[in-house]
């Protein structure tokens, strides 16, 4: 870890349970984020800021103005632009140090297997049940973490699978 990581992440390194190895592990650390809508544009967010070390963000959707209200990554200049692409534009904004990977597309079969194989932890921010019952096959299939979120109304649900 250099000066300028120890300055940014300065903050997470003084708690004790996080410290400089836990900053390490983060920094070499891969998630890949499916859904970056209310949920996931803020754990975009956050784990960028917190120097996870490769982000790759999955979204098959444009932003629309109804979005702008919840998912706070975009901006009304977003509006009919990619929400993956834009993300990795403002998360590079954000912290310019770790990889972002953009894909523009729903993730399935092989090619979802392949990211799972290729993530430390999977993050499933989706709205449907048939991509979130893929994604978590994928990951029991491969072994991988998984983080299952959802969102509607005033309610939601949050359930981490090792």
């Amino acid at each position: 870890m250099n000066d300028r990581d120890f300055m940014r992440y300065s903050r997470q390194i003084l708690l004790g349970d996080i410290a400089i190895e836990g900053q390490q592990k983060l920094l070499a650390s891969h998630v890949l984020i499916v859904g970056l809508g209310g949920l996931g544009s803020p754990a975009a967010l956050y784990l960028a800021g917190a120097g996870i070390g490769k982000l790759t963000l999955v979204d098959d959707d444009d932003i629309h103005l109804s979005n702008l209200q919840r998912q706070i990554l975009f901006t009304t200049d977003d509006i009919a632009r990619s929400k993956s692409q834009v993300a990795q534009q403002r998360l590079t904004q954000l912290n310019p140090d770790i990889e972002l990977i953009s894909l523009q597309q729903r993730l399935k079969g092989e090619a979802l297997r392949h990211a799972v194989a290729h993530a430390d932890v999977v993050l499933d921010c989706t709205d449907n049940m048939a991509t979130r019952q893929e994604i978590n096959a994928a990951c029991v299939a491969l072994n991988t973490p998984l983080i299952t979120a959802s969102a509607v109304g005033f309610g939601g649900q949050l359930m981490v699978l090792t």
